[in-house]
């Protein structure tokens, strides 16, 4: 089946799918996304990116009216249309259609819906990560998923031109997060992890681990780790929606992790049994 689109109601192939040039969006990337997994047409932890969405809207004061049960009729009717065993599900809500100016629109605004399903093909479970480090250079609104990702765009193509998987953000020496993911590192049986502050993005994926850790009893630290921690980690753990936890093998070209085999693997499993049962409601 053909990816497919939704805008405010229309629904089609996506290459076929059409934006007006006064979205917002188009302009500002003015508005704020979510994006998960959906296998069998059921979305993975869907409640938990409703949760996060709808905190991103808040804090950009969009008046997004649709609510959480009409969304996910939308979101259902598209999984439906798309029909795909596995696929990226995708939102995003912009502030208004309306002419370019740098503050709100006067009047009464209203925002615009785009979904999309697009087909996905997910890592084998033994696929080991290649990372890069690169300078934290994104500005101070990182725990907001807005549209606003140029920095994190930059860091991929380094990542993608240097043969690696993902880019690993260092603010002031201590590692934040990566383009796209969370990042974590495993040493002497615990977790490390980097608060969830305004500097990083509070991944769904990051809060279910820390379900699991809470669940297998190894300790968490929700601290600011080093870059060098990468190096001496046990195990370097990166963390996304999409990706679900996978381990890295290499930093910068040095080997990394490996060395706490049977927790990643404990870990891994009890993410899979979680996975399972939520697609299976």
């Amino acid at each position: 089946m053909p990816a497919i689109g939704w805008y405010n109601g229309t629904i089609g192939k996506l290459d076929e799918m059409t934006v007006p040039m006064n979205d917002r969006a188009v302009y500002f990337g003015d508005g704020c996304y979510e994006a998960c997994l959906a296998v069998g047409g059921r979305a993975f932890a869907l409640e938990r990116h409703l949760d996060r969405f709808y905190r991103s809207l808040a804090a950009l004061s969009i008046l997004f009216t649709m609510d959480r049960d009409a969304l996910k009729t939308a979101l259902d009717t598209c999984l439906a249309a798309a029909n795909e065993p596995c696929a990226v599900l995708y939102w995003q809500v912009s502030r208004a259609t309306a002419p370019r100016t740098h503050a709100f629109p006067e009047g009464d605004l209203m925002p615009n819906l785009l979904i999309t399903v697009t087909p996905k093909t997910l890592l084998p479970a033994e696929r080991t990560l290649r990372l890069i480090t690169v300078p934290d250079v994104r500005y101070a609104l990182c725990h907001i998923k807005t549209l606003n990702l140029i920095p994190n765009v930059l860091a991929s193509e380094q990542a993608r031109a240097g043969g690696a998987d993902e880019a690993v953000f260092v603010r002031d020496g201590f590692v934040t997060e990566g383009a796209h993911t969370n990042v974590h590192v495993l040493k002497d049986g615990t977790l490390y992890t980097h608060p969830a502050n305004e500097r990083i993005l509070p991944g769904v994926t990051r809060s279910i681990l820390l379900a699991i850790c809470e669940r297998l009893n190894v300790p968490v630290r929700e601290t600011a780790f080093s870059k060098g921690a990468l190096f001496s980690a046990d195990e370097v753990l990166i963390t996304s929606s999409t990706l679900g936890i996978r381990r890295a093998q290499t930093v910068d070209g040095v080997p990394a992790g490996g060395g706490a085999d049977a927790l990643y693997r404990a870990i891994l499993q009890a993410y899979e049994q979680i996975f399972q049962e939520d697609i299976r409601q």
